[in-house]
């Protein structure tokens, strides 16, 4: 490779939009059964822990004199237990009480989640029972979903490394339905934590999978266990989960991307769940990924370039490492024109939303001087617009897309923008 080309191919990027209009994949309950008890004979699940599991009656005994609240932990613990006895194993099968004999608000969730995705694999109990413990298969699938999904809410919702995996193989599975999956989570992150019962803990369950629907359900369980072997080497040597021929040549044909080298190759992706978008930081060399013989050959079962070689991903735009290697690659802006970013260039948003997110063609555009530098003045004053609080400081806690919204705002009212 010219030293040229891999020097731009470390400071450039490429940022973009993820579209969300297709379809989700279609996993049946056969294609289910038969593609996790080859993943779990390939791939053995791990667990949060390798200590016996804690007998609940015995931990409750350790509890001070109960008032109320305690009383309704100790209904809610015994029904878990027999939740567990009912499935074959005896006191903790979810490995919950490892901090302690008391259900946390986190302990709650996986129940819940443990009650939604469990219908899901009990056509595969037979297959596995004599080589796993389905129950442990559960526990940690749970625990797996539970910890992902809780990244994808979090303030923050940036996700890298193997949430940015996760993240990119439900969008490729799912399209406009992972959306739906992700407020119905929130949902029941929401609702889980207030349960003072098992009967409630099973209606948010059962709610939430209702919500989604069992198809997704099915495409969070196969995720999942994909992630629980580390996706790309399962991919790459394993078997495939049931759908990724679909999921693959629907993206590809909506965006000219491969799923699986964008969820690899993805350094950041954005996720605003408020706003319904999906952003992603790919490598230049994604681009000539969907080119024909011009891509990664990592997977024998990589799926055929784009027709013609035709790369129509929608709303992709250069990105950079730094705003000097932006302006090192676009000039200046103008006679009388300033670099203008619409989400601003301030540490704290490069921190959360990674570099290229800030210095790109989309976020970046040449403006007035003069226009430039009163829009500037006007973040660091006090707004009506923004309930009497500083601009850049109400700003900070905002998702990327509220803070380009309102960007887009100000570059209107300034005349900047029709």
């Amino acid at each position: 490779m010219d030293s040229g080309i891999g020097d731009r191919g470390r400071e450039e990027a490429v940022f973009t939009s993820l579209p969300t209009d297709f379809a989700p994949v279609q996993v049946g309950t056969s294609e289910l059964k038969e593609a996790l008890t080859t993943l779990w004979l390939h791939i053995p699940p791990r667990v949060a822990t390798t200590r016996a599991p804690l007998h609940i009656g015995r931990g409750l005994t350790l509890a001070s004199t109960p008032w109320r609240g305690e009383l309704c932990q100790s209904d809610l613990a015994q029904s878990y237990e027999h939740f567990c006895e009912r499935r074959g194993t005896l006191g903790d099968c979810l490995t919950l009480f490892e901090d302690g004999p008391r259900l946390q608000a986190d302990d709650k969730r996986s129940i819940a989640l443990a009650l939604a995705v469990g219908p899901a694999l009990e056509g595969v109990n037979a297959e596995v029972r004599a080589m796993l413990d389905p129950t442990r298969v559960l526990a940690t699938l749970s625990f797996t979903i539970t910890a992902y999904m809780a990244l994808l809410l979090a303030p923050e919702p940036v996700t890298k490394g193997a949430t940015a995996v996760f993240s990119v193989l439900m969008w490729g599975y799912l399209g406009w339905e992972f959306f739906d999956l992700l407020r119905a989570y929130a949902r029941l992150y929401d609702d889980a934590p207030r349960a003072s019962t098992f009967a409630e803990l099973r209606d948010i369950g059962e709610k939430f999978g209702r919500v989604i629907g069992p198809n997704s359900v099915r495409v969070l369980v196969v995720v999942a266990t994909a992630a629980i072997g580390q996706t790309a080497t399962l991919v790459s040597k394993g078997p495939n989960p049931p759908g990724l021929g679909q999921a693959s040549r629907t993206v590809q044909l909506n965006t000219g991307l491969r799923l699986m080298d964008a969820a690899t190759g993805a350094e950041r992706v954005i996720v605003s769940v408020n706003e319904g978008t999906l952003r992603a930081v790919l490598p230049i060399t994604a681009m000539a990924m969907t080119a024909p013989n011009g891509g990664s050959e990592s997977s024998s079962n990589a799926e055929p370039a784009a027709p013609n070689g035709e790369n129509h991903l929608p709303r992709k735009h250069r990105a950079f490492k730094s705003f000097d290697a932006f302006k090192n690659a676009m000039g200046s802006a103008g006679e009388g024109k300033a670099w203008h970013h619409i989400v601003e260039q301030r540490r704290i948003n490069a921190e959360r939303f990674g570099a290229e997110a800030i210095h790109n063609t989309e976020n970046v555009i040449a403006i007035n001087k003069l226009k430039h530098d009163a829009i500037s003045a006007y973040y660091s004053t006090k707004s009506r617009d923004t309930e009497g609080m500083v601009v850049r400081e109400w700003l900070r806690a905002k998702s990327y897309e509220e803070q380009r919204t309102f960007g887009l705002m100000i570059l209107r009212r300034f005349g900047v923008l029709p």
